[in-house]
């Protein structure tokens, strides 16, 4: 494998994966059309639903079909998605291609660092896997802080046009994937193209026992799982609900993408700051990024409309520092034969807890009249989640 050649690839379709032209403005988009933060929140929820279905079965795909066929047909769902959503008559086609948007998300979602690992793998290279995530992850940074310009564009780009946009981007993504070249560190992936699809179905048994049995054993990797979702909680919800409440306070729609540009610069930020740190344990990286991610959740929910857009700041730039360090714990903890299916655990439960936090944050905001209740709550329980793994360690410090 040629790993430079690889890597461009790798950090094309990153770019090209994220790169979301209506990421900034679809709640505005679909708030001008008539739709209520109830339904806008069903929406989120089907999304998340669909992602709690399936992104399991999408990482066993790729640990028993390949990494860079998933990737593919990520894009190619993409592609759908975008198009089905720009002809979108009304909420039950919208919520229709928010589930396709879901599908080829968990496609992406696992996929992408299980082959960049394993890529690293065949070169001998393990210990590059910070600096080449956080390449990879400036680079998604970088299109998502792109993406959100668009919103420059709401007076020339229609609804469709927004979607369309999204199409040519997803299209870009699954081109890119198909030059990658699928790495093959185990005698049980090199052994892939030999099986017949009339094998799959024991293939599938075997994987799912034995993933199982790895998930059981790895008292980290589970650990790892329940931080990552309570901690990302506020990260599609900040960006999502701050568009709402800048529009309350007589934000123009031209102007919705400063925040995105904004926590996308954060990020960036956060990443260079993530591969320079050396934590000495999890837990107390996890403190004070959840302190952080709870602050910009809170300051999103409540501070004027000069102030909230700070919100998703924090939260992308304590996010960025926090993926860096428990993706690579996570990818130490597993073996390469079950990599992807057992990040796309740690997606899932993530969506698990999703599916009733977007929709109850769209009631909180109905009810109140203020999009923002919901954020301010859940800050503050993020940020106890935080101080709840501290006094454990000082708990345990204590027992020992």
């Amino acid at each position: 494998m040629n790993l430079q050649k690889q890597l461009r690839c790798v950090y094309l379709h990153e770019f090209f994966s994220t790169l979301r032209f209506t990421d900034a403005v679809w709640v505005a988009l679909l708030a001008a059309r008539g739709f209520s933060l109830a339904e806008i929140g069903l929406a989120e929820g089907v999304f998340h639903l669909t992602s709690l279905l399936c992104e399991v079965p999408s990482g066993m795909a790729a640990d028993l079909l390949g990494r860079r066929r998933t990737l593919i047909f990520g894009g190619v769902v993409g592609v759908f998605s975008a198009l089905a959503m720009a002809s979108a008559p009304g909420l039950g086609l919208i919520c229709t291609a928010m589930a396709l948007k879901a599908l080829g998300y968990n496609m992406l979602s696992g996929t992408a660092e299980a082959l960049i690992y394993d890529s690293l793998k065949m070169a001998g290279r393990e210990k590059d896997y910070i600096k080449v995530d956080a390449n990879a992850s400036i680079c998604m940074k970088i299109a998502t802080a792109l993406g959100s310009l668009a919103s420059l564009l709401a007076g020339v780009l229609r609804y469709a046009g927004y979607y369309l946009a999204d199409a040519v981007s997803a299209l870009l993504s699954a081109l890119a994937a198909a030059r990658l070249e699928e790495p093959i560190v185990t005698d049980e992936q090199a052994a892939r193209e030999r099986h017949t699809l009339r094998e799959l179905p024991a293939r599938l048994r075997v994987h799912i026992l034995d993933s199982a049995d790895c998930l059981r054993g790895s008292a980290l990797a589970r650990r790892l799982i329940a931080a990552d979702a309570v901690i990302s909680l506020p990260s599609y919800l900040t960006s999502m609900f701050v568009q709402q409440r800048l529009t309350e306070q007589g934000g123009a729609m031209e102007w919705l993408f400063l925040p995105g540009l904004l926590a996308g610069a954060a990020g960036m930020a956060g990443t260079a700051l993530g591969r320079r740190l050396h934590p000495k344990t999890l837990r107390g990286l996890y403190l004070a990024c959840a302190l952080t991610i709870g602050a910009g959740a809170l300051l999103a929910g409540a501070a004027p409309a000069w102030a909230c857009a700070v919100g998703p700041m924090l939260v992308q730039g304590a996010l960025a520092v926090w993926f860096l360090h428990s993706m690579q714990r996570m990818n130490e903890a597993i073996s390469s034969d079950r990599r992807a299916t057992l990040i796309s655990v740690d997606s899932m439960t993530y969506s698990l807890l999703m599916i009733p936090a977007s929709p109850m944050l769209g009631w909180l905001g109905d009810a109140a009249g203020s999009a923002g209740v919901g954020l301010c709550l859940l800050g503050a329980m993020v940020a106890a989640s935080g101080l709840a793994a501290a006094a454990k360690t000082r708990y345990n410090r204590r027992g020992a």
